[in-house]
């Protein structure tokens, strides 16, 4: 063979493994996961918000194989870099289908970072981001009034004291949604059926904390002393403190105590075993905000891809909120299943006009 001819395929060839290598470089990894979740300060094990969104994210993993990763920040200031780090794998792996922020205080990082890569897909829970200025930004938003007001109408039938209380993680306008409508029910129902035409008493206190369990029990057994016989917590992993308290402050109490819980049902937080629950429990109901549904639609639409920016809103009319039945545990009064039901139906057609502050 000519020599020349020789040199040619040597070059050709040492061209195309080259020109492979190149390949091989420019082509992104295989990610394995679909969706990247950041969970609200507080972290899993709170028993409410985070593991509900765990919930609906192991339950779209476990139906339809869709892998997720995840990071729980300690503080706020963890959201932006955990959130670019995730966007920025685009240019490493294959982008993820979609990144979850959770909780209305990640706001500014998911806007921050959005900015940044236009291309990549989020979405936040619990906070309204225009979709005008960030077309790659899912906004998942609850009426909290319209669910706390069903739970709060169970606590006005239930009151003996006449008094009900709510324990908050933080004095915000989020929080105070989920008062305003608890204390509207409790106020109806109480006015209306079990004692009518005398108002209650109700109180309010903030942890300012999300996870400050200690702070959550002393505040709760300041209501329970100070004569509240109910208190709905709305207070994160904090809360976990007001189930402590009912469950102490019953051993001496010459009426019974009772809790509400919040986000995911907690009735069984309320049982002397909470890993082996059985009656009595402490738990009145939870007001079920029904993040798992949300996040499971997420990842489904992404996956999918049908995933649409802007507003997407869970109320009573689709089932984002309703209010936990156990009845291995509790079972509530017919009487007053029946008058939540019609607060139910009046809430949906525009009957009752639920408060979104206090």
């Amino acid at each position: 063979m000519n020599r020349n001819v020789i040199l040619a395929i040597v070059v050709i060839a040492v061209i195309g493994v080259a020109g492979f290598g190149v390949y091989l470089m420019i082509q992104p990894v295989h990610n394995p996961n679909n969706i990247a979740i950041v969970f609200a300060t507080g972290g899993l094990g709170d028993k409410s918000f985070n593991d509900g969104v765990k919930e609906g994210a192991d339950k779209a993993k476990s139906l339809h194989n869709i892998n997720f990763t995840y990071s729980e920040p300690g503080a706020i200031g963890d959201y932006e870099s955990m959130i670019r780090g995730y966007a920025r794998h685009a240019g490493l792996i294959e982008p993820y289908d979609l990144i979850i922020s959770v909780g209305f205080d990640q706001a500014d990082a998911v806007m921050k970072v959005a900015e940044e890569y236009p291309n990549q897909q989020f979405a936040i829970i619990d906070m309204f981001i225009d979709p005008v200025n960030y077309t790659n930004v899912a906004s998942v938003l609850f009426t909290e009034n319209q669910g706390s007001a069903l739970v709060g109408a169970i606590a006005g039938m239930y009151t003996t004291t006449g008094q009900v209380g709510f324990l908050g993680g933080m004095d915000i306008p989020l929080i105070r949604k989920f008062a305003a409508g608890y204390f509207w029910g409790a106020n109806y129902t109480y006015f209306n059926y079990e004692n009518p035409g005398n108002n209650m008493t109700t109180t309010a206190q903030y942890v300012g904390d999300w996870a400050n369990i200690p702070s959550g029990k002393t505040l709760t057994s300041g209501m329970y002393t100070g004569g509240a016989d109910i208190v709905f917590a709305a207070a994160g992993r904090s809360g976990l403190g007001a189930f402590e308290a009912a469950l102490e402050e019953n051993a001496t109490s010459s009426h019974p105590l009772w809790v509400i819980g919040v986000d995911s049902p907690q009735m069984y937080l309320g049982c002397e075993d909470e890993d082996n629950p059985e009656p009595p429990t402490v738990g009145l109901t939870s007001m079920l905000k029904r993040v798992d549904v949300a996040t499971y639609d997420l990842m489904y639409d992404a996956v999918l891809g049908t995933y649409t920016s802007g507003l997407k809103f869970y109320d009573l009319s689709n089932d984002g909120h309703d209010y936990e039945v156990n009845e291995d545990l509790l079972t509530l009064r017919p009487d007053v299943v029946d008058v939540v039901e019609m607060i139910r139906v009046g809430i949906i057609n525009g009957t009752f006009v639920i408060p979104d502050d206090y």
